[in-house]
């Protein structure tokens, strides 16, 4: 594994480079690449093209997003978010090629993934990443510093290890505010139950930093409702069959649970298939997390109570533009504020109350405004 001093070694020669070719980063606007730093308000900065040299645009760019697939419907919108800020580099004449970098779910793949991934890009690279689980995320920011190019991870990396450890090329970590979205829909759950009753829990993947902290938003509701009984808890491992099967059982002995509790929609998803082949569909209430469509849809139509929309379009494209703005010298990493390295995206709870409109009107972004991706 590289040093981390290397990383410290990269951050000295850009910033004697950057000294030498472009004016003071404390400009009010940029006058050249590298001209952004941390004391610059960045919530409108913007990518001028004009501003990028020809030899950047000219030079063919490697975009890649690391997730566990595309059959999970939320992980497919990150893949889309990609493919739109595609469109977006098509429009402002950057050459470039795409690539999901599909783990699988297995740590090893990703990691091996995003290291063939940068050396073949030889420091032309900038991805996304959703680290499987904590414990890769430092070893996925090592494999692009490697080669130079840059990297915005989301949702998962250990506490004590973040972009400040691996600047310039571990730009960004980003995650919605997950521990607020577990209490949102516990409460939403809580509150379809009359405030008491019983409940199922279905946990995300243990050692995973969303399931954990949505769970914990779980915890802080259920010390607020005291009338509420969880009667069985487990973890369905972020999969459709496995919540299927655990609420199946749960159901034989537990026919009068009032609410599920899911820590993402494909598990909600289980809970609806369990509970409408025991003919109790759209009698218990069932919550979930990403928006996936068929949840939104239930969440319209009265068959289960609430969901958030993580918003995995905005989590791709957006990220994908900030290390682009990184790659092409517009911003320059080391000089940013920790506030702007690591940041929550916005999310969005979704209830009866706005669900047809959240499914009539897709999102719209302007990647030329990338840090727009961060929550105010």
């Amino acid at each position: 594994m590289m040093k981390k001093v290397f990383a410290l070694v990269v951050v000295s020669a850009l910033c004697l480079a950057m000294f030498a070719a472009c004016d003071t980063a404390t400009a009010p606007a940029p006058a050249g690449p590298a001209a952004v730093a941390g004391d610059v308000d960045l919530t409108d900065f913007v990518i001028d093209p004009s501003l990028i040299p020809q030899a950047k645009l000219d030079t063919t760019l490697y975009l890649a997003v690391s997730i566990r697939g595309v059959d999970n419907p939320y992980l497919a919108t990150i893949y889309e978010g990609m493919m739109m800020f595609s469109e977006y580099l098509d429009g402002i004449g950057q050459k470039h090629e795409t690539q999901l970098l599909d783990s699988g779910g297995s740590n090893d793949r990703e990691v091996n993934n995003m290291r063939q991934f940068a050396a073949r890009a030889g420091g032309n690279a900038i991805a996304y990443s959703d680290p499987n689980e904590n414990a890769i995320a430092e070893a996925l920011a090592e494999a692009m510093a490697e080669s130079g190019g840059f990297i915005g991870t989301a949702w998962n990396k250990p506490a004590d290890v973040g972009p400040m450890d691996y600047t310039p090329n571990w730009v960004i970590h980003t995650s919605p505010d997950n521990v607020k979205s577990g209490y949102e829909i516990s409460v939403a759950l809580f509150e379809f139950m009359g405030d008491s009753g019983k409940v199922f829990v279905v946990e995300g993947m243990l050692g995973n930093t969303a399931a954990s902290d949505r769970y914990k938003g779980f915890e802080m509701a259920l010390a607020e409702y005291p009338g509420i009984e969880v009667v069985g808890h487990d973890t369905g491992n972020w999969a459709t069959a496995e919540a299927l099967n655990l609420v199946e059982t749960w159901l034989n002995m537990h026919p009068d649970v009032g609410g599920i509790w899911c820590a993402n929609d494909n598990m909600a998803t289980g809970a609806l298939q369990a509970l409408d082949r025991a003919g109790l569909r759209g009698t218990v209430g069932v919550v979930g997390i990403d928006a996936n469509t068929d949840i939104v849809e239930a969440v319209r139509d009265g068959y289960a109570v609430a969901t958030v929309s993580s918003n995995g379009w905005l989590q791709g494209g957006y990220t994908l533009a900030i290390c682009y703005a990184a790659w092409t010298g517009l911003i320059d990493v080391a000089s940013l504020s920790p506030d702007y390295r690591e940041f929550a995206t916005p999310a969005l709870l979704i209830t009866i109350d706005n669900a047809a409109d959240y499914l009539a009107n897709p999102p719209v972004f302007d990647f030329s405004r990338p840090f727009d991706a961060k929550d105010r």
